[in-house]
């Protein structure tokens, strides 16, 4: 294997990209657009903290909590594992109890009592506070039950968001027409989230009477409002000609935030987000009883309210509509209504729609989420917001939150949508967040691990995301023998505290951290998906990634000069002076070799002496190298995730998947390799370096070299620089590795089911359990002999493919000369 990872060699220079940093060009107008942003930390501070971020640092997650299963033990125990994994804080969702589509509860669930807002609720997110103090840790709360948009049960129809409606009728004039105007039918909501509820409410806007005819003008179109009375009898004298006359009214559009929490389907509404007395007390209601249950916490453990991307459909009307669109636009849109019915198609009435749109825009914004920003800062909290779905505008919505997010799912490139991270810029927010590896059933199948999540992670900080909350971290309200446990339904990559390698993979969470940190700095001075560059008060930062899944060779040319590169490691946590790099008269060109997926920051110190020089590891060449295999018999203690540990020796690496023992062939946990090597007293000294290479590892490594822990390994190549720990004679090697749930599950499948199944959604996205048994809610022995595992969502059938589990090798100790430059 080629070393040059750890070790560069120099590499003739070819494929030289040219870097410009537009410092004399840029510099001073994005400044002056970021004054309101924070300073960044001094260059010391940030290699000071590059092990260790601090807190503010860490990736948050998004805590989901399954309708009424709750508990205060599993409160403590997630948020302790938060902590223990490098977690900074969390964001709670009140959700329905399973979600597909959306809300598709459980049934029988073991809390009915323990409803939204109940005596047992507030006394749960208090005693969350309370943990979250204890812990360092940080909470807040999505704003609304479910995960979209602004409401709850205590929007009435009235309050919710209204539309537009009419009924139309064709007369004949020249006569005294006496007729009643029938009201438009109300219609069902049919949107994403939806409960299916009829309107009941409503309210009449106008009733206008259009010719029947060719090229209508709007001074043509008669508003006949005093013409009818209270029961829609309509009396007037018509003038000759044929006429449609509209009845035109205001309904709720049912919109409902989903999913609801079960007690809630039914019963709660999204707020009308045009009209500022609506969002006033719909913030009202949700801010109030906050402040009252949680009091002291606010604004100290407890920092924050979201809002989810906007689900809640549209909305075109509020009862203010036409006096706020006469003041915006200066003309009446009534007229324009009833012509649009008639005559959409023609190019004022198209100018007119768009007249519309921007005024529905506007009064989003201002009445809506704007509203919502002051309410929520007025109350001590900060606002976090995903502006986008809605129809509103999204660029210009991203200077209202405090933390303005994105998003990205799992299975592609990472980048959030590149207007968050650009209005962010003009609008000086520092900090931009994302909804970070939300998962479909289809790709999410307890079969993610952290090297498969890294290249969506690093494609997010290419495109601007600084900031990610992990979709999802669900809570555990069982007992911990109940594993892998609750799920949010068939969505999200399954982190948390029965994820196989939570422990282990504080390293990829440390790894998020050290990213952040660094990308959190200074002002943006320009990104493509493989580079972005900041600059802050004492340096030029370069974080540069290879997306491809093979090895790249780049030369980097920079138009500075008199500096020093520096490549901090943002995996390891290591600086170390750039290897391969030389000065022209104008330039710096830099030598990188990027295996698959690896992302490095290149940093330029504004001064050569930067005052953290012993921080910095010499850069290093290599000047040979030689290797041998480690051979087996390799001792196995399994200690599976659930069930009792046991011992196995294997004479050759191989893959559990394919073990004839079934123990072994559906195992789930972490399995640790021990080995003695040994180490002449001629390999090591000044000049000498010794590797360990682990060829094929599934999932995760923890490496321990005489007892000391040496490194985690948690995305290829598997590669450790073992020389601080190794001494001469017998070395004695661990290596745990860990692999995820799938082939447990697997497993479990190979018996019947001890539970009664609900709907089969196909191979690709798997089936629920329709109700809690009896023997769960009885804490009974479970009927099943051969099931371990228990969850709400199972993705896999007994036919379904294992996935490959544990150290396949082959494992390689290297002995490098090196000299230091």
């Amino acid at each position: 294997m080629d070393t040059s990872r750890y070790f560069p060699n120099f590499i003739p220079m070819k494929n030289t990209i040219l870097i410009i940093p537009l410092v004399c060009l840029l510099t001073a107008c994005v400044h002056d657009k970021q004054s309101a942003s924070e300073p960044s930390e001094p260059l010391r501070t940030l290699a000071e903290q590059f092990k260790q971020p601090a807190d503010c640092y860490k990736p948050y997650v998004w805590w989901h909590w399954m309708g009424s299963n709750f508990s205060k033990e599993g409160i403590t125990k997630d948020l302790e594992a938060m902590k223990e994994a490098g977690i900074g804080g969390a964001t709670i969702f009140n959700l329905a109890s399973a979600v597909q589509e959306t809300h598709a509860p459980t049934e029988n669930n073991p809390w009915p009592e323990q409803t939204f807002r109940s005596e047992a609720y507030w006394e749960a997110l208090r005693f969350a506070a309370s943990e979250a103090k204890r812990l360092g840790l940080k909470l807040g709360l999505q704003s609304t039950p479910g995960y979209s948009t602004s409401g709850g049960p205590w929007i009435t129809e009235e309050r919710g968001m209204q539309q537009v409606v009419s009924s139309r009728t064709s007369l004949s004039g020249n006569r005294l027409i006496e007729t009643v105007l029938e009201k438009s039918e109300l219609p069902v909501y049919k949107g994403w989230g939806s409960t299916q509820q009829r309107a009941s409410y409503y309210r009449d806007v106008a009733v206008m009477a259009v010719p029947e005819k060719a090229d209508v003008k709007t001074y043509e179109i008669l508003d006949l409002s005093d013409a009818m009375d209270t029961t829609g009898l309509l009396r007037w004298q018509a003038p000759a000609g044929r006429w449609t006359v509209y009845r035109i009214g205001h309904a709720p559009t049912m919109s409902n935030p989903h999913p609801l929490p079960d007690d809630l389907i039914g019963h709660a509404l999204e707020a009308d987000k045009m009209s500022k007395e609506q969002m006033t007390y719909h913030w009202r209601s949700v801010l109030e009883p906050l402040k009252e249950h949680l009091k002291e916490y606010i604004g100290d453990s407890f920092t924050h309210l979201l809002i989810d991307s906007y689900e809640a459909g549209d909305q075109d009307w509020t009862p203010d509509f036409r006096k706020d669109f006469i003041r915006l636009k200066g003309y009446d849109p009534l007229p324009w209504i009833a012509l649009r019915n008639s005559a959409g198609e023609r190019n004022d009435v198209k100018q007119f729609t768009e007249d519309y749109k921007e005024v529905v825009s506007r009064l989003y914004i201002d009445n809506g989420w704007k509203i919502a920003r002051e309410m929520i800062n007025e109350a001590g909290l900060k606002f976090y917001w995903e502006p986008y779905f809605g129809p509103f505008d999204s660029f210009e919505s991203v200077a209202i939150p405090d933390i303005p997010m994105g998003e990205f799912w799992t299975g592609g490139k990472g980048a959030i949508w590149n207007t968050i991270p650009k209005a962010a810029r003009i609008y000086g927010k520092r900090i931009v967040g994302a909804e970070a590896f939300t998962g479909r059933p289809e790709i999410s199948q307890y079969t993610e691990d952290p090297a498969f999540l890294k290249h969506t992670a690093d494609g997010s900080f290419a495109s601007g995301a600084n900031l990610l909350f992990l979709h999802h971290w669900v809570h555990q309200p069982f007992d911990d023998r109940y594993q892998p446990g609750m799920g949010m339904g068939w969505w999200g990559t399954h982190f948390g505290r029965h994820q196989t390698w939570i422990k282990p993979g504080k390293a990829f969470f440390t790894y998020l951290a050290r990213c952040q940190m660094l990308l959190q700095q200074g002002v943006f001075i320009s990104t493509d998906e493989r580079m972005l560059h900041r600059k802050t008060s004492d340096a030029d930062l370069y974080f540069i990634i290879n997306p491809s899944d093979s090895i790249e060779t780049r030369t980097f040319a920079f138009a500075m000069q008199n500096r020093i590169p520096e490549l901090w490691l943002p995996d390891k946590g290591i600086i170390c002076q750039a290897a391969d790099w030389r000065e022209s008269a104008d330039s710096i060109f830099v030598n990188l070799k990027l295996y698959a997926d690896e992302s490095v920051f290149l940093i330029f110190p504004d001064k050569k002496e930067n005052g953290y020089t012993a921080m910095i590891q010499p850069a290093i060449k290599v000047c040979g190298e030689s290797s041998r295999e480690v051979a087996g018999p390799w001792p196995i203690s399994f200690a599976p995730k659930l069930g009792e540990p046991f011992q196995r020796e294997f004479a050759v690496l191989s893959d559990f998947s394919e073990d004839k023992d079934t123990t072994i062939r559906y195992f789930a946990g972490t399995a640790t390799y021990r080995k003695t090597i040994p180490v002449d007293a001629n390999a090591l000294g000044k000049q000498k370096r010794i590797l360990l290479d682990l060829g094929e590892v599934n999932d995760i490594a923890e490496l321990t070299v005489n007892g000391r822990e040496a490194d985690v390994l948690w995305y290829p190549p598997y590669l450790a620089d073992i020389t601080p720990w190794i001494k001469t004679g017998e070395n004695e090697i661990e290596i745990a590795v860990t692999n995820n749930w799938a082939n447990r599950l697997i497993g479990d499948e190979q018996y019947p089911a001890d539970f009664e199944w609900g709907q089969d959604r196909g191979e690709k996205l798997g089936r629920a359990m329709k109700t809690y048994p009896e023997w769960f809610l009885q804490n009974q022995p479970r009927p099943s002999n051969g099931r371990k595992t228990f969850s709400i969502w199972y993705y896999h059938r007994k036919d379904s493919p294992l996935q490959k589990a544990g150290l396949l090798g082959p494992v390689r100790i290297i002995e490098q000369d090196v000299e230091m430059e």
